[in-house]
């Protein structure tokens, strides 16, 4: 015999206007994230490039200061930049240099990038559309503040990045010139929103081998 208390049990569903307001803030929520994705998704693209960018920079320093001594045209690898073409960055194979001294008696080469007598490209990369390199910056020699473009005389129009074996270290050259080393530089990377929060990120290479991105 069933018990009286569990006579009394009943078993209901959703009333119509509960499904309702089920739904609506279903709807609700689904509109936010929709809303959200182009930001979402520019940010994520932004920060793969960024990663990529970084990657770069490191290839070019454990190529370029442990190239393969069988290879004796190759006297280092870098990262070239130039605000003239904004939205693309070469890494290049340094060809060697007669007129450089030679480190433990090692071929090197000059640090800069050329694309004459020999084109020195080894791969280019292109960022997606409205994606650029808006800021070239470096860090002067005993100095914390980075300066930025015009705010350096002369204007920064080009950034190199090399590195020569052995070291790991950098060499730092701004507009294609051995004139001046710095002590650090920084390569900005924008979205198509920046300068909204979240749409600027930069890769900084110090003199000490350190390498790291940021937002």
């Amino acid at each position: 015999m069933a018990s009286p208390l569990l006579s009394r049990v009943s078993f209901r569903g959703f009333t119509l206007v509960e499904l309702s307001i089920s739904l609506a803030i279903m709807g609700f929520m689904m509109a936010i994230l929709l809303y959200r994705y182009p930001d979402t998704s520019m940010r994520l693209s932004l920060a793969n490039i960024t990663h990529k960018t970084a990657l770069l920079v490191r290839e070019a320093q454990v190529r370029g200061s442990a190239v393969d001594s069988i290879n004796s045209s190759l006297g280092g690898y870098g990262l070239f930049v130039s605000l003239a073409s904004s939205s693309q960055i070469i890494l290049f194979g340094d060809s060697v240099d007669s007129n450089v001294p030679k480190p433990y008696g090692l071929t090197v080469g000059n640090g800069l990038y050329e694309t004459s007598p020999l084109d020195e490209t080894k791969t280019t990369t292109t960022f997606p559309n409205g994606y650029i390199i808006k800021k070239l910056c470096i860090l002067p020699q005993g100095q914390s503040t980075f300066l930025c473009n015009s705010n350096y005389s002369p204007t920064i129009q080009t950034l190199t990045i090399s590195f020569t074996r052995p070291n790991p270290q950098p060499n730092i050259y701004i507009n294609n010139s051995q004139t001046t080393s710095f002590s650090a530089a920084c390569i900005e990377l924008n979205s198509p929103r920046a300068p909204i929060a979240g749409h600027i990120r930069s890769v900084q290479v110090y003199n000490s081998g350190m390498i790291r991105s940021q937002t």
